[in-house]
């Protein structure tokens, strides 16, 4: 998005200057290359939509929040036993099923440093249940392979395993700017849950998942009221920003929940 471009260039830097170490060349292309942020760019639009600047105390938890979702693609790239990711080869195929889980680990000690950073016991205590969620969430799915989950387990396991880290992510930025942490909280959950629906939408990922036998979005609620669902949290959404000052980065906000 171009209006934040500024902010995702200084992000990129960050995570960039991370990776001093073995693997860090594949490591830095994995994360900076193919990746569209979208957890950064919600959080920022979310900030700069309510007049809040971007300090170092946020680009520590987006840097953090970047690198533990990519630590879980890592170990997800060998759950799925996929071949590609963003269009490359997996560094779980490129090499080993066990370097992947290893590259995973290690990009994990590298976004505790970034909360270390931060001196704040309250927001390492929210990523570490984060954390814990998502594992949790992927564990239970993977038990739960060939069966279909009703809508309420299906959406409980969108809410773990995907919209976890949104709101993490929010929630961390808005106590360390004052705004109101649970707010934020409900907004990324509600966005994450959105984004992991329309992702089950897509054909090539839905494909993936049929394989592994995880029932989607279809499979559970069927197209119609799939679409509906969609529509229902987006207009919760809405509903949550409507007090936001008027301007370029709220009207930015909202035209990424409609591009769900």
């Amino acid at each position: 998005m171009k209006i934040i471009n500024k902010e995702l260039e200084i992000l990129k830097k960050n995570i960039e200057n991370n990776f001093t170490d073995p693997l860090h060349n594949e490591l830095k292309n994995f994360l900076l290359n193919g990746s569209k942020f979208i957890r950064s760019t919600l959080a920022i639009l979310y900030l700069k939509s309510q007049n809040v600047e971007i300090n170092n105390s946020v680009y520590n938890i987006l840097t953090a929040g970047e690198i533990i979702h990519n630590a879980s693609l890592l170990h997800d790239d060998v759950i799925d036993n996929a071949n590609t990711r963003r269009g490359n080869t997996t560094i779980a195929k490129k090499f080993t099923s066990n370097i992947s889980i290893l590259a995973g680990d290690y990009l994990l000690s590298h976004a505790i440093e970034k909360l270390l950073e931060l001196n704040n016991f309250e927001i390492l205590n929210i990523f570490k249940n984060c954390t814990k969620k998502m594992s949790v969430a992927e564990i239970k799915q993977y038990f739960s392979q060939n069966s279909i989950p009703t809508k309420e387990q299906y959406i409980e396991i969108c809410k773990n395993k995907t919209a976890e880290l949104f709101s993490t992510i929010l929630e961390s930025c808005s106590l360390i700017t004052n705004l109101e942490p649970q707010k934020a909280k409900d907004f990324g959950t509600l966005f994450g849950i959105c984004f992991q629906i329309n992702n089950d939408l897509n054909k090539e990922s839905a494909k993936i998942d049929k394989l592994n036998g995880i029932y989607t979005a279809k499979d559970v609620l069927g197209i119609e009221n799939t679409e509906l669902l969609l529509d229902n949290y987006k207009k919760e959404m809405g509903n949550l920003i409507k007090s936001f000052p008027e301007n370029i980065y709220k009207e930015s906000l909202k035209d990424l929940i409609n591009s769900l």
